[in-house]
């Protein structure tokens, strides 16, 4: 029998432990949504006005510790990844529980160094680090459970909510961590010192899509971030919400330089764009109803949004109108553990 992939584990653990008795956000979301019942102390009633939102996510040092990477930026990294899974959803972080499994051959400099990398994170996201747990392990292990809480469920975006008319959109650019890894990894040239410095910098610090998450992404139909590639989120939409997307190439911001470091490099513009991962923006859909709605949200926070397509009809495949306008249908792929 084939290997399970890190999605296909995923969903057994879904459908073997989810709580039909709980909001249905356990798994596939990235993150899960616990009521919490509040005691009304005039009357005595249990109010279930209050929920707890969690997420975590496991940095392991072979598969997601690029080279040149700093200790301090190998612990700002562990916590990115989770402020991503709840921005994304328009839910601000509050509090982490950090697990540390450290090899014995690590200096006392590189576990001060990355302690140090923890506290400058939580500072930088307003985030408490109340506790956590450490061990011994062969690598550097950094697990970060995360916490955020609301007081309704009402506008917090699904997976699985997509409707047809919906616009596709996106909070940045798609390309620079993709051409940094390939940077780092093999010394690419790069068309100018700026371009390779951006790309090099989105791999060594990425910043998550915090603002617009916090101040946008309730207006949303569906959303997720695009950690694991953007092709790999538009599917996951989708398939989830039961519906085809429509992407149009030229509609997807990427570097101005982006083209020129593939043709001197021989790179494919899909592989870099759809398949690289690790831009921590958020990916969703919008009603053209909310795209009016937040014109003057986007203008006063000074955030962008990028429209690169519509929601039609289908049954979870994604399409991409190229540049000299055909219509192919988008590989499903991306960053994936186990494959």
């Amino acid at each position: 029998m084939k290997k399970f992939n890190e999605k296909q584990i995923l969903n057994l653990i879904v459908s073997k432990f989810g709580n039909k008795n709980m909001e249905p956000y356990i798994g596939k979301d990235d993150i899960s949504i616990i009521p919490l019942n509040s005691l009304n102390s005039s009357s005595n009633e249990v109010n279930d006005d209050k929920f707890l939102a969690v997420t975590c996510d496991m940095l392991v040092e072979h598969t997601d510790v690029p080279p040149k990477m700093t200790f301090e930026q190998i612990a700002r990294k562990s916590v990115v990844s989770s402020v991503s899974d709840l921005v994304s959803k328009g839910i601000m972080p509050k509090a982490a529980l950090i697990s540390l499994g450290l090899p014995k051959s690590l200096k006392n400099s590189g576990i001060s160094k990355l302690i140090n990398g923890l506290s400058l994170a939580s500072e930088e996201f307003g985030i408490e680090i109340i506790g956590g747990d450490i061990n011994e392990s062969k690598e550097i292990i950094i697990d970060c459970c995360m916490f955020g809480t609301l007081s309704s469920i009402a506008n917090i975006p699904r997976r699985n909510g997509a409707c047809i008319g919906d616009y596709v959109v996106v909070s940045g650019i798609f390309g620079y961590s993709s051409s940094g890894l390939k940077i780092l990894m093999n010394n690419l040239p790069s068309p100018d010192s700026y371009f390779r410095k951006r790309s090099v910098d989105s791999v060594l610090k990425p910043y998550p899509s915090y603002e617009f998450g916090i101040f946008i992404a309730n207006y949303f139909s569906s959303s997720m971030d695009s950690s694991d590639g953007l092709a790999s989120s538009l599917y996951e939409l989708s398939k989830e919400s039961g519906v085809n997307l429509l992407i149009e190439e030229d509609k997807i911001p990427i570097p101005s330089k982006l083209k020129e470091f593939l043709s001197i490099n021989n790179l494919d513009f899909h592989d870099l764009v759809f398949y690289g991962g690790e831009e921590y923006n958020i990916v969703g859909t919008i009603s053209e109803k909310n795209i009016l709605e937040i014109s003057k949200v986007l203008k006063l926070h000074h955030l962008k949004l990028y429209i690169i397509g519509k929601v039609v009809s289908g049954n979870g495949r994604v399409f991409v109108l190229t540049s000299d306008g055909n219509k192919k249908l988008l590989k499903n792929k991306g960053y994936t553990h186990f494959t």
